[in-house]
């Protein structure tokens, strides 16, 4: 029996049935978090009609988009949110002041403002992204707004950043006093959880045992990686940020690491030669997978063992595949120092003991995306702003601002579908809901605690909505957008004309929201795969040359994200045996890349080393490739005359040449491997004539 279901059978009974609701339907904590949202929603109404803000519903409307489980989320994209904000509000100023007398240019400069931020929105992560959106249609919602009377736009402008500062501090301080679950809690559960699936990995690898396949460990590598959103969720909560994040990132660093080692090992146990001696002497060291208290002293005792592989007269020499089975293993064993060591410091607030050199973890961009996603924008919002100016009726310009508001939000992920169906679908739900509560239950009451009660059900239904992933655009159309077509304010309009006219407008907007999204260039995942596949083939390419990305966390970090993104493309396209060789190329080419870049990194760390330095340089040189079955040759040869002149070095100098011969191996394996892909892609660059002459 799992905790939750233990937790479950213990609740009071007083909590009521309506808790007791099916788990596969309503996500864990639904109930507080519907309550924190309606009770902030409230709080945010009741401070606008006391402080008499000419839209006080754009307060609620805060506290809908701010709805967000944790209480890090909250925080972060409130800050975002109001920062957004900021930026949109001066260049809704900028462009008014300018073009105020010449209504068609102003709605291009807004165009343009759109299609900037949805691309610089498509390449951020997180709430920078939301803020990029956020920072665009904002200049949409109160330029627009103040297009008949440009002399207003002040005033709008200081009434909306108002509205959004009051539903900012409503939903921090209900979050403060209700204490909202935190992200920190998220995180390090999380950590622990990925910590313990690599270390299982790995020490099964060393076990000899099976391990996941590529896709599997390319899936808990993308877990691994989304931790970066918690972190910055985190680094809203915590006081002492700096030095616990940073060894959070020295743990997903260390972890993504351990990973690439245990496949590599897993690799060579299979395919690779290697006696029985070096493989008991590696599972010793590595005993039951618990880091080990000096990982230093373990790697001196794996470069003893490969001495005594080579000192041994029934041997000529440890093999090269041994040299890289010795290498992964004492790479392995720094990596789980440094996770458990980043973890403990994340948790305890202290400086980790040992630390992973490099903590950069970056992602992989799709630039033509992010050009196409912005294009879509334009296209939408400029035939929206042509038929307004066409039908030359004032109202109509108000619908522009939901159309601004959905097309730069939908860049923000992929399914920009299911946006453009969630608007179809959820701006007439939260018109129906509208239309019901303001003609049917709030002409029975006028103060505001009967206004709090009327809007409970719309408050849940929203939240429910935005917690299941196949509902979150149609409970985020609705439960957001509702407020506005409800039209709140201090005299609430009873007049049916009036409503009809405000939300025909809407539902305009949002059939031009649907043809934007569903129709105007629909984005395609084979053709998202195929550009990450192109990407690879181009750093191969520059690889191949010498003048690739060296080995580091970014670039590990980087790989593992680009195999996510075609996990993430491949769940659109057909089921079948295709797209799993697909992946399975795309990660040998781009896993080839990254040994590639690990050798010349390690190989330019060994030239330093005076007694190795020649055979460095030219095992260096051999890693260029231009002719797979050459530098084949060329790299074996190079890798053990590297081998056997590495074994006298002193401790540390022998782990750095190990690292470069360990490296090379890979490489080999990988080359070996995608021979025929190579040519076939031609993705082996043409040699220059100095090359030649060589």
């Amino acid at each position: 029996m799992t905790a939750e279901k233990t937790a479950f059978m213990h609740r009071p009974a007083w909590k009521g049935w309506f808790l007791q609701l099916p788990p596969s339907v309503f996500s864990p904590g639904w109930f507080l978090f519907c309550v924190r949202t309606w009770l902030s929603a409230v709080l945010a109404l009741t401070t606008a009609f006391w402080l008499q803000l000419s839209s006080p519903g754009t307060a609620a409307v805060t506290v809908m988009i701010l709805a967000q489980p944790l209480r890090g989320q909250v925080l972060s994209k409130a800050l975002y949110r109001l920062a957004g904000t900021i930026i949109g509000a001066f260049v809704a100023l900028f462009l008014t002041a300018c073009f105020n007398q010449e209504r068609g240019v102003f709605l291009g400069g807004v165009a343009l403002w759109l299609t900037l931020c949805t691309i610089v929105g498509t390449l951020e992560r997180d709430f920078r992204a939301y803020a990029a959106m956020l920072s665009g249609y904002t200049v949409a919602i109160v330029g627009i707004s103040c297009i008949d009377n440009p002399a207003g736009i002040f005033d709008v402008t200081v009434n909306r950043v108002s509205c959004i500062v009051v539903g900012i501090a409503s939903t921090a301080a209900i979050n403060d006093i209700f204490g909202s679950p935190t992200a920190f809690e998220k995180l390090t559960a999380n950590l622990r959880r990925t910590s313990d699936m690599v270390r299982r990995i790995a020490k099964d690898a060393l076990a000899g045992h099976s391990i996941p396949d590529s896709m599997a460990c390319a899936g808990l590598a993308g877990e691994i990686i989304a931790l970066t959103s918690q972190i910055s969720f985190a680094k809203t909560e915590l006081p002492d940020a700096r030095l616990r994040l940073a060894g959070a990132r020295s743990a997903m660093v260390a972890l993504l690491e351990m990973l690439s080692c245990s496949q590599a090992i897993a690799l060579v146990l299979r395919k690779g030669e290697v006696s029985t001696t070096v493989l008991k002497h590696i599972r010793d060291a590595f005993g039951d997978g618990t880091p080990v208290n000096s990982p230093a002293q373990a790697v001196h005792d794996l470069e003893d063992l490969a001495r005594e592989a080579h000192t041994n007269e029934l041997s000529l020499g440890p093999t090269l595949d041994e040299a890289w089975l010795i290498e992964r293993s004492m790479a392995l064993l720094s990596d789980a120092r440094w996770a458990v060591d980043g973890i403990d410091a994340f948790e305890h607030g202290q400086r980790a003991r040992t630390q992973a050199p490099e903590l950069k973890i970056e992602q992989h961009d799709d630039v033509i995306a992010a050009l196409l996603n912005g294009l879509r924008t334009l296209i939408g919002f400029s035939v929206a702003a042509g038929l307004c100016i066409i039908s030359d009726i004032p109202a109509t310009y108000s619908a522009l601002s939901q159309v601004a508001i959905i097309l730069t939000l939908a860049a923000t992920t992929y399914n920009v579908r299911g946006f453009g169906m969630g608007a179809l679908l959820g701006t007439p739900l939260a018109i129906f809901v509208a239309a019901v509560l303001n003609f049917g239950i709030l002409p029975k009451g006028a103060d505001m605690p009967f206004l709090a009660m009327a809007i409970i059900p719309v408050i849940f239904g929203g939240c429910l909505l935005l917690m299941h992933p196949r509902t979150a655009t149609i409970g985020f159309n609705a439960g957001v957008f509702f407020f506005v077509i409800l039209g709140v304010a201090d005299q609430q309009n009873y007049e049916p004309s009036a409503f009809i006219d405000r939300n025909v407008l809407y539902l305009f907007a949002a059939i031009i929201i649907f043809i934007s999204l569903v129709l105007l260039l629909p984005p395609s995942a084979s053709r998202r795969r195929f550009r990450v596949g192109i990407t690879i083939g181009h750093d191969l390419l520059l690889q191949f040359e010498g003048h690739g990305e060296q080995a580091g966390s970014a670039l590990i970090s980087r790989h593992y994200d680009r195999l996510c993104r075609i996990l993430e493309w491949n769940r659109y396209l057909p089921a079948n045996k295709a797209r799993q060789r697909v992946f399975a190329r795309l990660a040998s080419l781009d896993t080839l890349n990254l040994e590639l870049a690990r050798a010349r990194r390690h190989l330019q760390r060994a030239a330093t080393i005076p007694a190795i330095r020649l055979d460095a340089e030219s095992a260096y040189r051999a890693t260029i490739i231009y002719n797979v079955d050459a530098a084949l040759v060329r790299m074996r040869h190079k890798a053990r005359i590297l081998l056997d002149h590495a074994i006298d070095l002193p401790h540390g100098q022998m782990a750095t040449a190990l690292a470069a011969v360990s490296a090379m191996v890979g490489a080999i394996r990988l080359l070996e491997h995608n021979r025929s892909a190579l040519h076939l892609y031609d993705l082996l660059p043409i040699p220059d004539q100095q090359w030649k002459a060589r």
